[in-house]
């Protein structure tokens, strides 16, 4: 990790000296290529700090995979750990072989409560799982508290989320 960040700077030095360079858009890049230290937690709202490519290797395998450009947006956007969109995700679709309802990985209740809502995409359930995550019902609970609401009758549910999450 040293190694990279020597190298990044003696480029960062070597490009101020040969050119004008736009310095934000610079120090965005190098911040972006520098986030492969992973930042482990099975807190909801604490991101990994890793980038989308690190993600999408976090996610290679998976019923997710390829999605590390969303699940990094979702983490810088909308301050939800990519790792707890993931297992909520698996565990409500068996891992993406169970959906409820048409690209509802996530046993997302229609309006009226009484079904399942239907998305377009994964992608569209995913994000709207992290902005019901940031609902005042759910924002800035442990697991814990978040699984007594979102799947009352299930009293291991936070412990299941938490073992999915660390299985990447």
């Amino acid at each position: 990790m040293k190694s990279k960040g020597l190298y990044m700077g003696v480029i960062l030095s070597m490009l101020l000296l040969l050119s004008n360079v736009n310095m934000g858009a610079l120090v965005d890049t190098i911040i972006y290529e520098l986030k492969v230290k992973d930042n482990f937690s099975t807190d909801v709202y604490t991101i990994s700090n890793l980038n989308d490519k690190e993600i999408n290797k976090k996610l290679a395998g998976t019923f997710l995979e390829g999605t590390g450009k969303m699940m990094y947006m979702i983490e810088r956007e909308k301050g939800i750990n990519f790792r707890a969109v993931y297992a909520i995700a698996a565990l409500e679709s068996g891992k993406g072989k169970e959906c409820i309802t048409e690209n509802n990985y996530c046993g997302i209740k229609n309006k009226e409560n009484i079904g399942y809502r239907e998305f377009d995409s994964r992608e569209e359930c995913l994000i709207y799982l992290s902005d019901l995550l940031n609902a005042d019902i759910y924002k800035n609970k442990n697991l814990d508290d978040i699984g007594k609401i979102y799947c009352p009758p299930d009293e291991t549910w936070a412990d299941q989320v938490k073992e999915l999450m660390g299985e990447i």
